[in-house]
Parts: structure tokens; sequence; C-alpha cells
């Protein structure tokens, strides 16, 4: 019926949309390549608009601030990591269930050595506390793709909240990445190594010494 539209925001064109795709794409590389050389403190709203080659008026258009953008960067870079974590672990690396902890924190410490804007937004001292909340989530995938790893290669047991309990395990390997990355601003060796024995060591509370094969795997 005529008129019936009258106040309704027009829809937008599918070339319009995908500029605007494109646009957003545009300033998360460019917060990340200024990640690559600063910290997110000095880093700024115009300095990532003139790096993606956007007027800082209309960067407003795809994200009201800086921290907008990180959090959108934060989101893409821990579906990243969780999908870096997926594949199957061979079973040739597996004799105890302790090696697939031990393969998958070296999947996630090459994965940090690889990306300093994963490092500075998902285990940074700089990272604000909300990025750190919406990281958790993130964590809750990551303890439930730990358990599935798990019992591709072992009978487990039954364990109340089992959900939960690895979860807190990823959390307990990600805080010692954190305070690596606060003392050394890099995930040392060292450090590294300690974030798989408190994993291990937590988890030993739940799983046995010894597991049963799982001969499918």
């Amino acid at each position: 019926m005529a008129g019936s539209n009258q106040g309704m925001a027009p829809n937008r064109s599918p070339g319009t949309q995908a500029r605007g795709r494109e646009r957003r794409e545009k300033m998360l590389r460019a917060a990340t390549e200024l990640l690559s050389e600063k910290e997110l403190s000095e880093i700024s709203f115009n300095d990532v608009a003139t790096l993606a080659g956007i007027p800082k008026g209309s960067a407003y258009h795809f994200y009201a601030n800086v921290m907008e953008l990180y959090a959108a960067l934060t989101e893409q870079l821990g579906a990243e990591l969780f999908e870096c974590l997926s594949p199957a672990i061979p079973k040739r690396q597996v004799s105890c269930w302790e090696d697939v902890i031990k393969v998958l924190c070296k999947r996630v410490e090459q994965y940090y050595a690889q990306r300093p804007e994963a490092r500075k937004l998902l285990i940074g001292g700089e990272t604000p506390p909300q990025f750190k909340r919406s990281d958790r989530e993130n964590d809750r995938r990551l303890g439930a793709l730990l358990k599935s790893h798990l019992a591709a290669h072992f009978q487990l047991p039954a364990i109340p909240n089992d959900l939960d309990v690895f979860f807190y395990a990823v959390e307990i390997v990600d805080l010692f990445y954190c305070l690596s990355m606060i003392r050394h601003n890099r995930i040392t060796d060292a450090m590294g190594e300690e974030a798989y024995l408190a994993g291990i060591a937590y988890l030993r509370s739940y799983l046995p010494t010894i597991l049963p094969s799982n001969e499918s795997s």
C-alpha cells in the first residue's frame, strides 16, 4: 500500500553491504598491522582509519570506537585459535592422555608466536576486562574441544560437570600464558612448560594415570 514504508530505513543494496564488509575488513587488517608493532594503548581509532585508507567520519559507520574494533578483532582471533586447535591429533603422537595436552599446548604457543595481535588482545597485560570475559566464552568451546580430543584416543571416565572441568583446565593453562606475557611480553619455553604442568596437574584430579585406549582412534 502506498506510504506503508514511511519512517522505515531503506534497504541497503547488495553492493552497499559488500562495500561495508570490505571496509570493516580493511579496518581489522589495519588494526592487526598496528598491533604487530604497538601496544593497545598506543593505537587510536584515527590511526586505524588512516592506515585502512578510510576517512575517520566514514569509519564511525562501521565501528563506534577503537574498543568496538578491538572487540570484533578479538572475536575473529578467538575463532581462528579454535580452528588452529581443531585438527585431529595423529595417534603416533599420543602414548598417554598427557600427550594430548602437550600437543594442544604446543599448537597454542605456535599460534601466539606467529600472531602478536592475538597475544596482545587475548592474553596481554593490557587486555581490557570485557575482552577477557568475551574470550572466556571461547575458552568454554576450547574446553569442549579438549574433551573431544581426549575422547578420540581414550575412554574417559564419567566426570560430574565434565565440561566445567575441561574449561577450568583451559583457564589454568591460559593463566600461565598471561603471566608470561606480563613478565616477558611473549610465551617463553619455561612458562609454556609451566602451563602444561599446571594443566595436567589439575586434570590428574579427575583422570587416572592410565586411561584405556580408544581403539577406534
